[in-house]
Formats: structure tokens, sequence, C-alpha cells
């Protein structure tokens, strides 16, 4: 087995297996291992002679080797090693090794690897191993590897697979499915379901696409196709499926937007996830790291296993935690598991549920156990305490109660559920003494309680301004004329009630379009055949400003609503089943406010304004009431002063009186009309001003 363990220094990581199934195992590792051995240096290798049938190779690197892929090819034998990450640090390319086993070793660079071909004289068994920063390749001549009698000798173009088990190739692992679903949060999750667990797996992403190859693996006809997954609107386009040689691939196509992905194998399941990559402000990003540290928080690291036991595994993440483990008996039994890039803690709670087992970590000693076990030994230990509470001595204690009422102490005390059955609790609210029976441990938890809420409660002045503008502009235009005449036969004159005229003498009344004026210019002409004509002229303009200012001023303490009112009740006569009665209304300036401190000295208000005034007397004898109200809830800087809101009214009126068709006649039609203009403005502002009286607050 073989474990990367990320930033972790590990002394010695070892290979063993039987025939070439170690080389097969070593092609299943994870391609974070090839991420992890970038830029290492091949700096030399050496070849010795074990025995009379083992060759021992062993390269040296710079830092901890890689996890290689390699495969045997017949005809000539040889063994192909593929380094990830490495470089050929060394001035050797081709060494001439002369031996029985081993003819000559070559180096070649291709991109992104290192490929070491050992050019063998036959085919032999090997094991392998890595010791610090050296790997090494036993190669054993007494056993010799069995071929699929299928495959013809000398075909290069067809590798020999080497095995994990000793069964014929035909037994080898089969692809029984591949399944597409959209998990939570438009996460595109894609499922191979395997025979085994004896493939090996590896993941890479290559260009814009990720490849799973299966080493050994059988895919059927069926399966060889394309499947189209766009609907399922993931970062998945298409799911390709192939057989190359003795193997399988999957090739999965995202789309062309930023994505990232994750493989991990649980039995016989390999899953592969992607999920969009999204820019997220500097905020989120704090907020979804401060998260991720808070889920689990451990060393991350990759774990590849196909049946090994759990005592093992548990084993690992202990020494990777650098905890001390205790395992209960119970626990046994193997486990197959692919993870890669996962923190320990994460992997720990993986394998505990997928086993039905739990953890407790007590201090730097880590007891994993049945999670049933767990909890009835917990069960068992609570009883225990129970019982050995029951039997403490009960102790008074008078409690002082500084700030705050003791009556109101206890009832917090006895709505957090701290008074037990066999105490009480007594206030007296005279003393402000607290008088508590209780065990001394309880006694202890009441007293830190109370600590905290009998403090000095700061006190805050709430400020508020409300203005109110008016502005009144009228102007009018008016005419009144008569006429008049009369001799011995008949007479004519004006039918309206009233006279006009001048120091001439005064028409009967024709046209009253007058305007109640203290300015006014009368005409009148009488003539010597006893005509008569009056006419009088009036304007009327008018201007008015007015400003109300009210500011009412309220003191409370934090957390705690206060209100203040100031008006008049106004007298009304309400009928009821013909008796009428006086009920009163009230016309008042209130403020109603609940205030809070928050960090930063700011103060969150809850505002109720109220400002109402004697209006305008009705038509049935009563009086209007005008109002203005306003509720909201706002946050302010101690000392500053907002604007809470505002009402802006301003009203027009045009309205012209005249007599019908010679009102609208040209020139002469001013005579027959009266013209009113007026303009009224209103403006209501509202300003609000928190002061925090710092008297009043307590250092502690």
């Amino acid at each position: 087995m073989f474990i990367k363990i990320n930033r972790l220094s590990v002394q010695r990581l070892r290979f063993h297996s039987k025939g070439f199934g170690s080389l097969i195992l070593l092609a299943s590792m994870l391609l974070s291992t090839s991420a992890w051995a970038q830029n290492i240096l091949l700096l030399d290798f050496d070849v010795r002679k074990l025995s009379a049938s083992k060759v021992e190779l062993k390269i040296n690197f710079d830092a901890p080797p890689p996890v290689p892929t390699a495969f045997v090819l017949k005809s000539p034998d040889r063994v192909l090693v593929d380094m990830w990450g490495v470089e050929n640090g060394s001035s050797k390319q081709q060494v001439d090794i002369h031996l029985e086993e081993l003819r000559s070793i070559e180096l070649v660079q291709v991109k992104g690897r290192l490929r070491l071909v050992a050019n063998l004289n036959s085919i032999s068994n090997y094991s392998s191993y890595a010791e610090g920063n050296s790997l090494f390749i036993v190669l054993d001549a007494n056993e010799l590897v069995g071929v699929d009698s299928g495959q013809e000798v000398g075909d290069e173009s067809a590798p020999v697979m080497a095995r994990i088990s000793d069964e014929p190739l035909i037994k080898r692992t089969k692809v029984q499915g591949i399944d597409f679903e959209r998990a939570e949060n438009g996460i595109g999750r894609v499922k191979i379901k395997l025979s085994d667990g004896k493939a090996g797996i590896e993941v890479i992403e290559e260009g814009s696409n990720v490849l799973v190859n299966l080493t050994g693996a059988l895919l059927s006809d069926q399966l060889n196709n394309r499947l189209d997954v766009q609907d399922f609107n993931t970062p998945v386009m298409f799911i390709d499926t192939f057989s190359q040689g003795q193997n399988a691939g999957i090739l999965i196509k995202p789309n062309a937007k930023p994505y990232q992905f994750k493989s991990y194998q649980v039995g016989r399941e390999l899953i592969v996830d992607f999920w969009p990559k999204k820019r997220a402000s500097r905020s989120a990003k704090t907020n979804k790291a401060k998260a991720k540290r808070k889920a689990f928080t451990g060393e991350k690291i990759d774990l590849n296993f196909q049946n090994v036991s759990i005592r093992s595994v548990l084993q690992i993440i202990a020494e990777v935690a650098q905890k001390n483990l205790v395992v209960d008996d119970s626990v046994a039994g193997t486990i197959t598991l692919r993870l890669q890039g996962v923190p320990w803690d994460q992997a720990l709670d993986l394998v505990l549920k997928t086993r039905g087992l739990d953890k407790r970590l007590v201090g730097n000693v880590l007891l994993v156990a049945p999670a049933e076990k767990l909890a009835e030994r917990e069960r068992i230990e609570l009883e225990g305490q129970k019982q050995v509470e029951e039997l403490l001595p009960i102790e008074t204690d008078f409690i002082q109660v500084n700030y705050r009422k003791s009556s109101e102490m206890k009832a917090r005390l006895e709505e957090a559920s701290l008074i037990s059955k066999r105490g009480f609790a007594l206030a007296d609210d005279a003393t402000n003494v607290l008088m508590v029976r209780e065990t001394e441990k309880q006694l202890s938890v009441i007293r830190n309680t109370l600590t905290k809420f009998d403090v000095a409660v700061s006190q805050i002045m709430i400020e508020a301004k409300l203005v109110v503008a008016t502005n009144d502009i009228s102007k009018e235009l008016g005419v009144r004329w008569g006429l008049g005449y009369s001799d011995d036969k008949f007479g004519i004159g004006g039918g309206a009630e009233g006279s006009v005229g001048s120091v001439t003498g005064t028409a009967p009344l024709a046209i009253d379009l007058g305007v109640t004026a203290q300015s006014a210019l009368r005409l009148g002409y009488i003539s010597q055949n006893g005509v008569q004509l009056g006419a009088e002229i009036s304007a009327l303009s008018s201007t008015g400003d007015a400003e109300i200012v009210s500011q009412p001023k309220v003191i409370t303490t934090n957390g705690q609503t206060a209100e203040i009112e100031s008006g008049q009740e106004l007298p009304y006569v309400v009928v009821n089943d013909g008796t009428p009665t006086i009920e009163f209304k009230d016309v008042v300036l209130s403020l109603k406010v609940t205030p809070q401190i928050t960090p930063g000295d700011r103060v969150a208000l809850e505002l109720e304004l109220t400002q109402d005034s004697v209006g305008s007397v009705l038509p049935n004898g009563e009086v209007s009431i005008n109002k203005n109200f306003l509720k909201t809830s706002v946050i302010v800087k101690d000392n500053d002063t907002i604007v809470l809101g505002g009402v802006y009214r301003n009203e027009i009126t045009n309205s012209i009186a005249k007599t019908p068709v010679l009102g609208d006649l040209p020139m002469i039609g001013a005579l027959f009309r009266q013209t009113r203009k007026s303009e009224t403005k209103n403006e209501l502002l509202i300003f609000i001003t928190p002061k925090l009286i710092r008297e009043s607050l307590n250092v502690n």
C-alpha cells in the first residue's frame, strides 16, 4: 500500500506485492501524487546483485519519489516505468548492465514525465518499495509471471498487464455501469460501478477534459458509447467510454466555464464530482474559508486502499493527526476506499460512518468504538454522575444584586432551569438580596450567570426634531357693474341685489363678480335722459409663511422602551342609540423609542413619532385633526443626526367665475369674469439624534 500525506515527513513507505501485481498497484495510485512530485530530479541509480537470482535497482531522487505508472512488454521483455513530474538530473541516458536477469537500463525524457526502460533477459518477478528519497525495484527470476494464453507472445502492441491476484486475466474487473446525476448545489456526479476493487484507477486532467483510466478493467460493448448530460445543467456535457487494449477509459468533457472536480472511491463505486468554479467576493471567500476551517481543519491526505483492515486505516490516520489511538476490540473488518486531498478528520468521519463507528477525543487520545457501545457507555456514566449529584450536600448562599431587582434575577434563573428540584431561590427586593440553596457546583454556575446579567446598563438620550414649514400665496381679481334707465313710460336695470356706483350716483347691480377686497376702484355715469352706469374693479393679493418646530427628548436605558407625549384632548359628540355622549380624541406630540447599543458606538432604534394638530372646522361644526405619523427602524452612530423622512406637498388652485357666453368674448369678456389663483406649500422633515450618556457606562 502507498499513502501520500501532503506536507508530512514520512520516513519509510514500502510496496510489497507478489508477481507483477505490484506494478499495477503503483499504476492505480492517484494523479495528485504526480503533482506532488513536480520538479523532482533523478540524481542517479545503481544496480547490485542480492543473490543468484535477485537483482536490486536503486533509484535516488532529491525528494521523496512519486508513485510511478508501470507496465510490462513482451518480445523483447522489458519493464516501462513512467515517473510523472520527474526530470533526469543525471548524465546517464543508457547504461549496459550485462547481468543474467537485466541487460540494460534506458532513461527517456518526455513531456511531463521521465520514462525508465529496464531491458530484461527474461520475465522476472519483483517486489518494490520506497525508502526516504529512493525507490527500490527487486527482480527475482525464481518466480515467473503467468501470461494469458489468448495473448500472442511477441505482440508488442498489447502490453502484459501486471496483476493484483493470481486470477487469470479473463476474470479481471468489469465496468458494470456508468450513471450520472445532479446533486445539491448544481454538482454533476459521475458514478462508475465496478465488479470489484482490483482495477488500477487513475483520474487525470488532460487539457479541458478529465480522463479516468481503469487499468486491467473490461468494458462491455453496451457501455462503449457517448452519454449526453447537457440537460442536467451541470458543468458536465458529455461522457465518452472506450476500451484501449487491456484497459478501459472514461473521458468526461465539461463545458467551457471554469470548473472544479474531485474523485473518491467507496467500495466498488468510483465517484467523480464536478461543480462550477465561482469568483467570490473577498468577504464571501473569508466566510467560506472560516466555515471550511470550522468543519474540517486536519492535514490533507490521500488514501487508496483495497480490502485493507479498518484498524490499519485508523492507525494511519492517528499517525497523521499525531494522536494517541485506542480501538475497541469489537472493531474489525476490511474497507476499500479512495480519497484524494481530504483532511484527515473528514477521512476519519467517512471511515467511521461506513462502519457504524463513532469517536471520542479525550485530551490527545482518540477513542474509536461502535456508536451504540459509546452511547451506552456515556449513558451509564451520566447516570452515575446524576446519582452522585443527588447525594451532594445542599448549601445556602446570599447573593447581593447591585443593578437589577432581585426578583427579576430570580425569574431569570428559573427560566434558565438553574434551580434544581432539591434547591430553591428566594428574592427580597427591599434589600435586593437573593438567597439560594443549592449544591456547591450549582451555586458556582448561578454566581457566574448573575455576573453576566447584574451589570450597569448604558443610558441613551434620543432627541427628535419635527419641522413643519408652510407658505401661502393667493391672488384674486373681480368686477361688479350695474345699469339703469327709467322715464315716464318704462325702465330697465340690473336684477342683482344691491347697487354699484360712485360719488356721481348709483346704478342697479347687474354683474356681481367682485372679490372681498380692501382695494377697489369705482366708476359711475348718469346721463340727462336718465341712463345710469356704475362699475367697481376689486383685487386682492396675500402671502403667508409659517414654521413649526417640535423637539421631543427622552432618556432611557439600553433595550428599554421609553415614551413621551404632550398635547390636548378634543371633545366629540357621539350618538349611540339616540343618546348623545361626549368622547375625547388625543391631539398630541409623542415619541416612542426602543434603543439597542451595537458594536462601534452605534445605536439601533425602533421609533414611533406622532405629531397631531388642530385642523379646520368642518361643516357639521366639529374640528378636524391633522396627523403626521412615522414608524421605522434605523441604526445611527452616536451623536450623529439623520433625516428619517420628509413630506413635501405643493397645492396650486386656479378658479374662474364668469357669465356664460359674455365671459368668453375677447377684450370685453374681462368685464364678465372673476379669477382666483392660490398656491400652498407644506413641508415636513423629521430628524433624530441619539446620544450615549458616557457617565453611566460601566468599565466592566
